[in-house]
């Protein structure tokens, strides 16, 4: 199943493919809450909640996202994997 957004591949089982996706906004931040956007809530569950699994999890995500982001503003091309 691709993703309904980057159109990646994610593997099969899935819930909603794109059409539902689409139909109910499930799981996504068309219009997020304030609340969500507020990055505190975040830096307290992850001192206070998240185990080291979930923060290395974390941490290559963010790498990920960085990278592609800066080679965006560069206008670059680049398909970066961790």
């Amino acid at each position: 199943m691709l993703h309904y957004k980057t159109k990646e591949q994610m593997g099969e089982g899935f819930a909603f493919n794109e059409k539902d996706h689409e139909a109910n906004e499930y799981n996504s931040l068309v219009s997020p809450y304030a609340f969500e956007q507020n990055t505190m809530r975040t830096k307290y569950l992850i001192r206070d909640i998240w185990d080291l699994e979930q923060l290395h999890s974390l941490k290559e995500f963010l790498e990920e996202e960085i990278l592609n982001r800066e080679a965006d503003a560069d206008g670059l091309d680049l398909d970066i994997k961790l």
